[in-house]
Formats: structure tokens, C-alpha cells, sequence
């Protein structure tokens, strides 16, 4: 396995196929224990249409394939009307801890600096420990109570962090 990342922005002809599939695979693993199973077990890799950010999502990749993905832009919250989004960002489960994250949220980031956004947020799960951890390193806060969204196939409990950007 290389360590070799590249950091690259989404082409309009991108493999979706393979980011759906890199998503239900992200999925499926780190939210094992994190989201109702019936949700979990319901997914396919047509649940996502990451074709309809592609101009917002960078992709990173090794020499081999992609391996994480990150898409982001202006608020899709009420709540946040000027704040800038990171609406996913996903590694495949085979190349977390090798910096790929990181990588990617650095560049989203700078990339919504660019657009004029001085503060950024994200939602990650209430339980998502892991998540949470990675997102405080990197100089999120958590911000708010977490939220929950009652859906037939159970309750997804979420919480908001937030970064200023310098």
C-alpha cells in the first residue's frame, strides 16, 4: 500500500460509480455501531449522486485509486446562513491514518477561505467519537446540542463543529 497522495479537484467525467462505492464501503464501516442498522442495511451505492457536487468535491487518490473524498460549500443551514460547509468528507476504511483526511480538509478549507467564508461547520454524528477527535485536532469546536432527525428507519442524533478561519 503507498503513501503516496495526491490531492486533486473532482472532473466533471469523474468515476462516480466508484465514489458511490467508496461511500456505501465508508458507510457501512464507520457507522456500523453509530446509525440505526435498518438505515445501514437499506443503503446502495445509488443512495448517493455525487455527480451533483463535482465542482465543490476534491478527490484524494494514490497511485492506484481513489481513496477519499471531500465535498463543501456555501451553508445549506438556516442556521449558518454565512458560514461556509463541509458536507462529507469520506476515506476508505483500507487508507485511514495516512494523512489523506487531513490533506483534504486542509484544502476544502482553504478552498472556502478562497470563496470569502471565515467561518466553516460540519455535522458529524453525536457518537462519532473517532470523528469528533479527528475534527478537534484539526481545530474544530463543538458548537450547539446536537439535533435529531426522527426518520422511519430510526433516530440520527448529529452535532455541529465549527472552525474560524484566519
Amino acid at each position: 500500500m503507498t503513501k503516496s497522495i495526491t490531492i486533486r479537484p473532482c472532473r466533471k467525467n469523474e468515476n462516480f460509480s466508484e465514489i458511490s462505492k467508496l461511500y456505501l464501503k465508508t458507510w457501512k464501516s464507520a457507522y456500523k455501531n453509530l446509525l440505526p442498522q435498518k438505515l445501514l442495511t437499506q443503503l446502495n451505492e445509488h443512495t448517493w449522486s455525487p455527480q451533483k457536487r463535482w465542482q465543490n468535491t476534491l478527490i484524494a487518490e494514490n497511485d492506484l485509486k481513489i481513496i477519499g473524498v471531500c465535498s463543501f460549500g456555501p451553508s445549506r443551514s438556516d442556521m449558518f446562513s454565512n458560514y461556509g460547509e463541509v458536507y462529507s468528507i469520506y476515506i476508505d476504511p483500507e487508507y485511514q491514518h495516512i494523512g489523506a483526511g487531513s490533506q483534504l480538509l486542509k484544502q476544502a478549507l482553504n478552498n472556502l477561505r478562497q470563496h470569502g467564508y471565515h467561518s466553516v461547520f460540519l455535522w458529524v454524528l453525536y457518537n462519532n467519537v473517532p470523528a469528533i477527535k479527528f475534527y478537534s485536532k484539526m481545530g474544530f469546536k463543538i458548537i450547539g446540542k446536537p439535533r435529531i432527525d426522527k426518520t422511519k428507519l430510526g433516530e440520527i442524533k448529529d452535532q455541529a463543529m465549527c472552525i474560524y478561519l484566519k
